[in-house]
C-alpha cells in the first residue's frame, strides 16, 4: 500500500475514533445513571463498549506508524548500500 493510502486510513481512523469516543463517555454516562435504579455493576457491558475503541486505536497507531516509517529501523530497511570489496592482497612468499 503506498504512503497516502495509509495516510487517508490513519486520518480517516483517527477521526472515526475521536467519535468513538464522544459515544463511550455517552455510553458511560447513561450507565451511571442506570446504576442507580439497578444496584449492581455489570463489567460486560463496559468490556464490550471498549473493545471496538481498543481496536480502531490499534488500526490507527498502526497507520501512523507506517506514515512516519517508524516501524523500520535502519537495520531492517530494504535499501541495502554495499561496500567495496577489499582488494585481495599479494601473496607473500
Amino acid at each position: 500500500m503506498s504512503t497516502i493510502l495509509h495516510l487517508l486510513l490513519a486520518l480517516a481512523l483517527t477521526l472515526f475514533l475521536a467519535f468513538q469516543a464522544g459515544a463511550l463517555v455517552l455510553v458511560l454516562r447513561s450507565r451511571r445513571a442506570l446504576l442507580v435504579g439497578r444496584g449492581r455493576r455489570r463489567p460486560a457491558e463496559l468490556v464490550w463498549t471498549v473493545i471496538p475503541l481498543v481496536l480502531v486505536l490499534f488500526l490507527a497507531a498502526r497507520s501512523w506508524v507506517v506514515v512516519f516509517d517508524l516501524g523500520r529501523p535502519a537495520v531492517a530497511s530494504s535499501v541495502i548500500t554495499a561496500a567495496p570489496a577489499p582488494t585481495p592482497a599479494a601473496p607473500t612468499r
